[in-house]
């Protein structure tokens, strides 16, 4: 462990055994039980107007963009309430390659209210999955660890074993929207102990879309007929 992935374990414990406790970004002191001070939230910075179909911020009024009136995603809504930059983007990097598991309440406590409003509520969580050799490797799994705070505010269960990783692919990261959509083409199996109609995929930070479109592309030949799309962080686009 690095010694500033124990400096943030340190502060994780300060903050577990003392209320009200230190800020996780800035040190300065809690007044209540938000583990981030006024200021410090006030970074992570919210997506403005949200099209409820992709996630970017919507140039207009109404529910969906016009890009998603002309050519819909795949999937049929989508919640992404961050935008990943900023401390937002510090924080997801943390969680997703330091190990920094402890930010995953963090991060989803923030953004509880704009889950909370979204209605009807899916039957099940499920986390995009690694495949078993980068899991072993990481030791855990970021979307696993999100959707686990999620189902216990909510109370939606998680089915962790339904949506399984075929082959390691290469990381998405540097890759451009169409290599994203080739690389994990065909990645995904689905195999549900039993049926579901109306589920959520849970990620840390949605880019192109193109996991999440060939996971709901796999869902929906499943048979499933409503899928969400429930994130911490949106990239806008290009």
């Amino acid at each position: 462990m690095s010694a500033r992935n124990l400096q943030r374990g340190i502060m994780r414990l300060i903050n577990h055994l003392f209320a009200p406790g230190i800020c996780l970004a800035c040190g300065s002191e809690l007044l209540d039980a938000n583990p981030l001070c006024p200021d410090c939230s006030a970074q992570l910075k919210r997506v403005p107007n949200p099209c409820q179909s992709c996630g970017q911020p919507n140039p207009v009024s109404g529910r969906v963009c016009p890009a998603c009136m002309l050519n819909p995603p795949r999937w049929q809504k989508m919640i992404a309430p961050l935008q990943y930059r900023g401390l937002g983007r510090d924080y997801l990097l943390q969680l997703k390659f330091s190990e920094a598991l402890y930010l995953s309440k963090t991060l989803c406590l923030q953004c509880l209210d704009s889950f909370r409003e979204s209605s009807p509520r899916p039957e099940i969580l499920i986390p995009v999955p690694l495949h078993h050799e980068r899991l072993f490797e990481r030791g855990y799994n970021q979307a696993y660890e999100i959707a686990a705070v999620w189902s216990k505010a909510f109370g939606i269960p998680i089915d962790r074993h339904a949506l399984t990783r075929l082959r390691s692919t290469p990381s998405q990261s540097g890759l451009s929207a169409t290599q994203r959509a080739n690389n994990v083409r065909q990645a995904f199996t689905f195999r549900p102990k039993r049926e579901y109609r109306h589920v959520a995929l849970v990620d840390d930070i949605v880019t192109t879309g193109s996991t999440v479109t060939e996971i709901t592309r796999t869902l929906h030949r499943a048979g499933v007929e409503y899928v969400e799309v429930w994130a911490l962080a949106r990239v806008y686009r290009r």
